[in-house]
């Protein structure tokens, strides 16, 4: 079991993680934090990494349980950030393979962060064909405490991560390879079957 906080979808080195567990145990009430990847993930474009963030209700600055923070929606960030993936991975090998089931994902208005972040890690586990159990915890035992993996991984040193899985990125002639960024840029170019491969055997 790994006992971790949601990611809206995370990078690859989260999901190196998650494919040496067998149970995924989401920590429903732990603290927001800004600059993280709890609202926030990172695309490959021409121009270099791309950060996409999901606008919460009450600004970034706050401290407030995850499972009561809710999505602001008085920008269209969702259309923003579906076109950004459009635009970007168009010419990915997988993306007309995975791009209806990820519209539909973006199509729904969930209230709260967490109800999404989940929404999206059970998208990924299913593209994956994934093995392992995804739940919320609530109440976290005092095992799961002690336990806790918190990664170390942010927006800003995401590419120092020490799992550098290689694949043919998009812009790669452009920009050279952007390692670790959101594990959608490689379900894109690969396929899950081989992502799931990748993160396993690395």
């Amino acid at each position: 079991m790994v006992y971790t906080d949601l990611h809206y979808f995370g990078c690859l080195s989260y999901y190196h993680v998650f494919a040496a567990h067998e149970q995924i145990v989401f920590d429903n009430k732990t603290a927001f934090s800004k600059m993280s990847f709890k609202n926030r993930m990172v695309i490959a474009t021409a121009q270099g990494p791309l950060h996409l963030t999901i606008p919460i209700v009450g600004g970034r600055d706050q401290k407030t349980p995850m499972n009561e923070i809710q999505i602001a929606y008085d920008s269209p960030w969702k259309s923003q950030h579906f076109k950004a993936i459009s635009i970007n991975y168009k010419r990915a090998p997988y993306f007309e393979y995975y791009v209806d089931s990820l519209k539909a994902l973006y199509d729904n208005d969930y209230v709260y962060l967490n109800d999404f972040l989940l929404a999206t890690q059970h998208w990924i586990k299913q593209q994956l064909k994934a093995n392992w159990s995804i739940e919320l915890a609530n109440e976290p035992t005092p095992i799961q405490h002690s336990l806790k993996w918190v990664d170390l991984m942010k927006p800003n040193n995401f590419e120092t991560s020490n799992n550098q899985f290689k694949y043919q990125q998009v812009f790669e002639s452009t920009t050279g390879f952007i390692p670790n960024t959101c594990i959608v840029d490689a379900l894109f170019a690969m396929g899950g079957k081989q992502v799931l491969t990748m993160i396993t055997k690395f």
